[in-house]
């Protein structure tokens, strides 16, 4: 999600949204009824929606994986396109926003008020390489898991004056109970979650809602940090040339908390200092594209851009 090196304990997990693209109704024949050609399994074959009327390859394959998803088979003889049930994705993600504060405690005690303690934003910068399995268990039904690691960097300004809630200790000859420092944390961890995704359309459109959950055991913290991101997606599916694929634009909301423990020295005591975050913008938009190479391989590329910016690459190997 560096010059001192401090205990940190932080909420960082990378945010998985690595599309499982559509499916939807597409093939229509002169009285509505279904025409499929035979397909090569070569040919590029968009996961979301084609235009009725449309002549192109059949979806409609005989393969052991064909018992997903549930309803699929009959699905595609009625002329709607789904993707091949089980897909493997190599991801990368990277993303860069500031946290706001909310409590400052020190050793437990809420110290957080004018006078006391002041913390302006945290800025967050991390990236993540990820590997997902998923598989379609109804036409318009995805799911998939998650496994990954993350390395980033944490940093912001920090001024907190210890005098008015340990006066005995700061009373003391050579205690120094002023923190005033610009912190830089270096972390890394392992990322595990799992999400869900509804999608559908309507000829050469689709719309998706993705909701997704991870936990990062951060080389660094105590306890896992947890996120939860749900993103939607509009766009158009067809072809343009050689160039088969998908255009959307869409929303990101990222709920993050996370919390900074900077150990501070007063004497021969130790005082942890806490500093509470959370996400200062939840929302940002997004927008990308994806390109069907073939019938089981594609890539996508997907920016985000607001408070938060991101950048994210991904390609996928569908059987």
């Amino acid at each position: 999600m560096h010059n001192m090196v401090m205990p940190f304990r932080a909420g960082l997990p990378m945010l998985m949204v690595l599309l499982p693209m559509c499916l939807v109704p597409v093939f229509a024949g002169e009285h509505g009824s279904p025409q499929l050609p035979q397909n090569d399994g070569a040919s590029p074959v968009p996961q979301v929606p084609k235009a009725p009327g449309a002549i192109g390859p059949s979806t409609c394959e005989n393969r052991w994986s064909g018992f997903l998803p549930i309803l699929g088979q009959e699905a595609c003889e009625r002329g709607y396109v789904l993707p091949r049930p089980f897909g493997v994705s190599l991801g990368y993600m990277h993303q860069d926003q500031p946290f706001e504060v909310r409590d400052v405690l020190v050793n437990g005690v809420d110290v957080k008020g004018p006078g006391v303690a002041v913390v302006d934003e945290v800025q967050n910068e991390e990236s993540t390489v990820t590997l997902r399995f998923d598989a379609w268990l109804l036409p318009f039904w995805n799911v998939y898991g998650i496994l990954g690691r993350t390395d980033g960097e944490a940093k912001g300004p920090l001024m907190v004056d210890l005098q008015p809630v340990f006066p005995l200790l700061c009373a003391l000859p050579g205690n120094n109970c002023q923190l005033d420092t610009n912190f830089e944390l270096d972390y890394e961890g392992d990322v595990m979650g799992a999400g869900t995704t509804l999608a559908g359309g309507y000829r050469s459109f689709f719309a998706m809602v993705d909701i997704n959950y991870t936990e990062t055991d951060l080389n660094i913290s105590t306890t896992d940090a947890t996120a939860t991101v749900v993103s939607a997606r509009v766009g158009w599916n067809g072809q343009v040339g050689k160039f088969a694929g998908v255009l959307w634009a869409g929303l990101m909301y990222e709920d993050i908390d996370q919390v900074l423990d900077l150990r501070q020295d007063i004497g021969d005591s130790i005082l942890v200092v806490s500093v509470e975050q959370s996400t200062k913008e939840p929302l940002n938009y997004i927008f990308g594209g994806q390109w069907d190479i073939n019938r089981s391989f594609s890539v996508l590329a997907e920016f985000g851009v607001g408070e938060r910016t991101s950048q994210m690459l991904n390609a996928t190997y569908r059987f």
